[in-house]
């Protein structure tokens, strides 16, 4: 049995260091005191893979979104060979674990008290990883098609993933160029139909896409064409802001990692959109 502290040894490199392993275990987690603790969580693993999570009440995919956002607490790995029910979804099970890969090949800086650039940079890559494995849920939605059928809900969705990232990166950003009311102009000169995007409180608004789809009279074949312009240009909206995120780190290593798994997530999300149905 193992056991500390999630403020020296984070969440995602247990589970990186588990999958590494091929351990079949289960991983307990526990924030505040045993008598007056707020939150209580479990992982467990078979031969290394991500198969089962709870916390409280909730249990699979959004208990695993749920801990990841656990940055404090202690935790306990037991050997478990009882068999577990598969709640986490594999794409999410093998999305979460092969993230972190890489980060924790390196020795972090030494010492203690103030943070390091270093260990800013750890925290950013954490929360950026976070929360891309949150979109990714949504990724999982357009491919099997687990939303209303057509153009206008998948166009929705791919908005959604994109005022996501527009949200993290404004909220840590001062300058107003990275405002959407600034930036769809720009990218409007090399993508046209950028322009067919609107802006809405400083968040990205389809509407008026969204008629013209709605109201569309020719071949399908045409509306497919236009949708998947469309899409193009919200993901091309989503790369300026996953690449401006990335200049938000201090060093190279965290810096190209973000930039790589960033890049697998859209190529990734490009497919999903190939894939919907366009015809109402």
């Amino acid at each position: 049995m193992v056991e500390g502290d999630l403020v020296d040894l984070t969440l995602p490199s247990l589970m990186q260091a588990i999958t590494r392993e091929g351990s079949t275990a289960v991983l307990r987690l526990q924030r505040g005191t045993e008598e007056g603790g707020n939150g209580q969580g479990a992982l467990y693993f078979c031969e290394g893979a991500l198969i089962h999570a709870l916390t409280g009440e909730v249990v699979g995919d959004e208990a695993m979104y749920e801990l990841l956002g656990w940055s404090e607490g202690r935790f306990r790995l037991c050997r478990d060979g009882d068999p577990q029910p598969r709640t986490v979804t594999q794409r999410l099970a093998s999305f979460v674990t092969s993230a972190e890969s890489g980060r924790h090949d390196h020795p972090s800086p030494a010492g203690g008290g103030a943070e390091t650039e270093g260990s800013v940079d750890e925290k950013l890559l954490h929360d950026l990883l976070t929360r891309l494995a949150r979109l990714e849920q949504d990724k999982v939605r357009l491919e099997e098609r687990q939303l209303e059928a057509g153009a206008v809900p998948a166009l929705l969705l791919v908005t959604t993933v994109v005022n996501s990232m527009i949200a993290m990166v404004t909220g840590r950003c001062t300058d107003a160029e990275v405002l959407p009311s600034r930036v769809l102009p720009r990218l409007a000169e090399t993508q046209p139909y950028t322009q067919m995007l609107g802006e809405d409180s400083e968040r990205i608004s389809i509407a008026t896409a969204a008629g013209v789809l709605k109201t569309w009279n020719s071949g399908q074949e045409d509306r497919k064409q236009l949708f998947l312009d469309l899409s193009r240009a919200l993901l091309d909206v989503l790369t300026f802001y996953g690449n401006t995120a990335g200049t938000f780190f201090h060093g190279s290593r965290e810096r190209e990692e973000w930039r790589a798994t960033f890049g697998l997530f859209v190529d990734g999300l490009w497919t999903a959109v190939h894939g919907v149905e366009t015809s109402e």
